[in-house]
């Protein structure tokens, strides 16, 4: 750049003084010429001979050149082919001027030799001025030109430099970028490998995991996927669960004071108490957790439910039994010492029949008897009573003591209807059995109003012995479901709070199970016998092993 800024004040210089070479030997014609073309843009040098001349073009450079053809020692035609075998100065314009050779010869001489005109003396000023201008235009525009190329060619020198170190410098950051693209691709290959390793272990989770777990969408509610367990427990098919916008499992939880509040999507939960229901209605419980994720760019939330019924009812099973055996010690230890006075006291009322009134005694002996009864069946919750057990058919038990509850129905205006099916053979006590299908039925018909059936059937189902027994009720109230196992609860006016007690310590003795459904329509029972051993030898076996795993679990209960 320094060097066209010095290139191009020189131009400037140059066309402010224009060096023009005047050649002649005579003072006064150099005067003359000098007086003509002076010009302050002209810079005139003068030479008196061609010697002279030839030293001038050594050491300036110039625009045109007037020269004389007639000089002594070297003259105007040597002179100037001497500057034109020089290549720099070959191209200089060159006017001769004479005032003696003018044949038409000289004058095809001088231009054969490489004069641009030929000016003969005396000459018109003004024509010389105008052809020295038109010389002096034309060497200006031939410098010009000359420098512009010259500047191009640096410039464009430059330019090429600048290209390569452009060239240099984006090859440079090509390869940096090219680095940085490759480390950010390795981290991006391995943080990508640990997401899918860690999305594997997340759907491994999702699909194997014991819990109920759906994601859906916090946009819109839908269900995006659920695992193989929520399917198992709620009773759904996965067509009929995906895309689905409403809470299917009717998801409620407890809070604040106990108050029965619907899962908010965008709340996170952990470990809540909470209940669901399945597809069929059945209402289970369970702990809820949720978490806010991400999938595929889209919020969702994760819910995990751990179900707890089955957990509930064995806890349910456990306090029950701990009841049982807490009454069962009681009865064991005041029945004794209760019956002794009252046998006692019956004896004497017995003997003074005769001298008391038959009003009072008749009285006093039902209520004794009464009060036998009821000892009799706290006795019956006694842990370490024995139970005979012995191949028995439920369906002649039934029967034995049908006509009993049948006259106690008709006596109410009720009916009950028999539907007893053929069953195996199973290992009963039949007095608890008896006491057993009494308390179920007669529980049955005080639920019912006049005009209601009561239904008892028999049958085999999953290698089980069932015993159905339904009212046409209305049915058991929540708060009172989970208390009526307990011993000594009632709802009756006169009742002992026994019954249903007995009913379950009976089947805890028979290794049964019982079930209930209840609505305003009315209460079934299922007394649920596990079927009995093909042969006696079993059968023994098996009586052994109830017997030792009862003491068993008698002695560990203490």
């Amino acid at each position: 750049m320094n060097d066209y800024i010095e290139k191009k004040d020189n131009y400037n210089m140059i066309k402010q003084q224009v060096n023009i070479l005047l050649v002649d030997d005579r003072p006064e014609n150099l005067l003359a010429l000098k007086t003509v073309l002076k010009n302050p843009d002209y810079h005139l040098v003068c030479a008196d001979s061609g010697e002279e001349a030839l030293k001038c073009i050594l050491k300036q450079d110039f625009a045109v050149i007037l020269i004389d053809v007639q000089m002594p020692g070297l003259n105007g035609f040597d002179t100037v082919k001497l500057i034109k075998k020089r290549k720099k100065t070959k191209h200089i314009p060159i006017i001769f001027i004479t005032a003696i050779n003018q044949t038409p010869k000289h004058v095809i001489t001088g231009y054969s030799i490489g004069a641009v005109d030929y000016i003969f003396k005396p000459f018109d000023p003004n024509v010389l001025k105008m052809k020295v201008e038109a010389f002096v235009e034309i060497h200006c525009n031939r410098e010009q030109i000359k420098l512009q190329r010259e500047l191009l060619k640096n410039h464009t020198l430059e330019l090429q430099q600048a290209y390569k170190q452009m060239e240099k410098e984006r090859k440079q950051q090509y390869e940096k970028l090219e680095n940085l693209v490759k480390e950010r691709t390795k981290e991006l290959l391995s943080a990508n490998e640990q997401l899918e390793k860690s999305q594997e272990r997340f759907k491994k989770y999702f699909r194997a995991s014991p819990s109920l777990l759906s994601i859906r969408s916090l946009t819109d509610g839908r269900y995006i996927d659920v695992n193989k367990s929520w399917l198992k427990n709620s009773g759904y098919e996965y067509d009929e669960v995906i895309n689905q916008t409403n809470d299917l499992l009717g998801i409620s939880y407890e809070k604040i004071k106990n108050k029965e509040c619907l899962l908010k999507l965008k709340e996170i939960i952990s470990n809540e108490k909470m209940t669901y229901f399945t597809k069929s209605g059945e209402k289970r419980k369970g702990l809820l957790s949720t978490e806010i994720i991400e999938i595929s760019g889209e919020k969702c939330v994760l819910t995990v439910i751990v179900d707890i019924t089955e957990q509930l009812y064995f806890e349910e099973e456990l306090a029950r039994l701990d009841r049982l055996n807490l009454v069962g010690e009681m009865a064991a230890g005041i029945a004794h010492e209760i019956r002794n006075p009252m046998t006692t006291i019956k004896g004497f009322l017995q003997m003074a029949k005769n001298e008391i009134s038959f009003k009072y005694i008749d009285i006093m002996l039902e209520e004794l008897d009464r009060a036998n009864n009821i000892i009799t069946e706290y006795l019956t919750l006694a842990k370490n009573k024995q139970s005979n057990q012995s191949l028995q058919g439920l369906n002649e038990i039934i029967q034995s003591i049908y006509p009993l509850f049948d006259a106690e129905a008709k006596l109410a205006a009720k009916e009950i209807q028999l539907q007893l099916s053929e069953c195996p053979l199973l290992y009963l006590d039949e007095k608890e059995i008896r006491q057993l299908i009494l308390n179920l039925v007669l529980n049955g018909l005080d639920a019912m109003s006049a005009g209601g059936n009561l239904t008892i059937k028999t049958y085999v189902e999953n290698d089980e012995v069932v015993l159905f027994v339904q009212d046409e009720g209305r049915g058991i109230k929540e708060e009172v479901f989970e208390k009526i196992w307990n011993p000594f609860f009632t709802t009756k006016e006169k009742g002992t709070g026994l019954g249903l007690a007995i009913c379950y310590s009976v089947a805890s003795r028979h290794q049964a199970v019982i079930d209930v459904d209840t609505s305003d329509k009315g209460t079934t029972f299922y007394v649920r016998f596990k079927q009995n051993f093909s042969n006696e030898s079993e059968a023994f076996t098996r009586n052994l092993n109830i017997s030792e795993n009862l003491l068993v679990y008698n002695d560990n209960t203490l």
